[in-house]
């Protein structure tokens, strides 16, 4: 009797506080499903340390989220009813879902970072000259390189584009100079005469050596890219919209180009930027191509859209087929500047004028003269003059354009600036 009355009173109780029978087991499932979220939690939180490229606002607003996530997955599991605990089940599942992505998303992105910065500095290389690229102005060297992916190792490396990218992050411009790749000029090394894209060829420290004695600029970084990076780059944000000022049809492939505004995948943007026959082999016109290009590129990446969802798919794309000695720190202090304040950049362009002729390149044969691009002094030392003017715009201490770092202020502002 006394057995039944115990069992009977066990029952009761488990019938008033509303729980079923087998307790045990459920509260041993809701606690694995709390280590689990603490876990993931941790595991998200290490990679915002690691590639600490979210502005601190943003950070914080996604600890609270966690927490919060935390504290109502327990509170539910912990309900009396049948439905708050499915409904803190359904809260752990997102909140694995998400932060797992999140913290894959970052994880592969910061190994992605690595690779390209590392392979772009070796001991034989050109040393960055590093400068706090969130404040003080900079040149990048962009270097493009004629080949394909599955010509790497198979056939010389010509620099086809290049371009030098002043950029002042104080006051928010970027210029870019451009320089036809038939540009004739000292080699740095030989100290002979030649073809500038024939610098490619003996390494890109001798491509930076020659412009830097040439120009008297300092190139500060570079990046060097092959055809399949540009065209990977591209698609992986998910192409550009672009304005031409002629109607044209490629030479190359089967792509033909309006007068006014173009929606352009990777492929057809790299044969637009490369096309020359099409405007009688004029070197001049395929470098404003390449600069509307570049523009349109610069001007997708940094919008705050494509910088918080597609970053790491833009640096994977990039893989093997990218390089530059910047270090993967600086990158990301810039991926965070940007998508703290939320800025426009203002991109201005300009190119090294001259005229074509023949002579002889220490790189070919002596016995023909070939095609060259003599540079005019005078465009030359007015390129050089602009650059030095947008790297010292900006040194006050009142100049430039000063921002809030809340991401959140510069969005709402961002948002009222589009309403008006």
């Amino acid at each position: 009797m006394a057995g039944k009355e115990e069992k009977q009173t066990t029952s009761e109780n488990r019938g008033r506080r509303g729980l079923p029978g087998r307790i045990v087991p459920a509260q041993n499932g809701y606690r694995a499903a709390l280590l689990i979220m603490a876990v993931v939690a941790i595991v998200f939180l290490v990679m915002v340390i690691i590639l600490n490229m979210l502005p601190a606002d943003l950070t914080l607003t996604l600890v609270l989220l966690m927490l919060g996530m935390l504290l109502a997955a327990d509170l539910l599991f912990a309900g009396r009813r049948r439905w708050q605990r499915i409904c803190g089940i359904v809260v752990a599942v997102l909140f694995t879902v998400i932060f797992i992505g999140a913290s894959s998303y970052m994880g592969k992105t910061h190994a992605m970072l690595e690779n390209i910065s590392d392979s772009g500095i070796s001991a034989t290389g050109p040393k960055a000259r590093s400068v706090e690229v969130t404040e003080e102005p900079f040149n990048i060297y962009i270097t493009g390189i004629d080949q394909w992916e599955s010509e790497i190792g198979y056939d010389l490396e010509r620099s086809d584009v290049n371009m030098i990218c002043t950029v002042n992050p104080r006051t928010k411009k970027i210029l870019l100079t451009s320089i036809p790749r038939d540009t004739y000029v000292k080699l740095h090394t030989a100290q002979q005469m030649d073809k500038l894209t024939h610098t490619g060829v003996y390494g890109v420290d001798e491509t930076l050596d020659t412009v830097h004695d040439w120009m008297g600029v300092d190139l500060n970084y570079y990046v060097k890219m092959n055809f399949t990076g540009a065209k990977d780059i591209i698609n992986a944000m998910d192409g550009v919209n672009m304005y031409s000022p002629i109607a044209f049809k490629s030479s190359l492939e089967d792509y033909e180009y309006v007068k006014g505004w173009n929606a352009m995948g990777g492929e057809k943007c790299l044969y637009y930027a490369r096309e020359r026959e099409a405007f009688g082999g004029k070197d001049s016109i395929r470098v404003e191509n390449q600069q509307r290009v570049l523009k349109a590129v610069i001007k997708k990446m940094t919008s705050s859209t494509t910088l918080l969802t597609k970053y790491g798919d833009i640096v994977e794309a990039a893989g093997r087929n990218l390089a530059t000695n910047m270090p993967s720190e600086d990158m990301k202090k810039l991926v965070k500047m940007q998508i703290s304040d939320l800025s426009d950049w203002d991109i201005e362009t300009q190119k090294i004028e001259g005229e074509y002729d023949e002579d002889y390149v220490a790189s070919l044969s002596q016995e023909n003269k070939y095609t060259v691009y003599r540079p005019d002094r005078e465009s030359v030392r007015s390129c050089k003059e602009n650059i030095d003017k947008v790297m010292n715009e900006g040194a006050g201490d009142t100049a430039g354009i000063r921002k809030s770092k809340s991401f959140f202020v510069n969005a709402a502002k961002r948002v009222l600036e589009e309403k008006e």
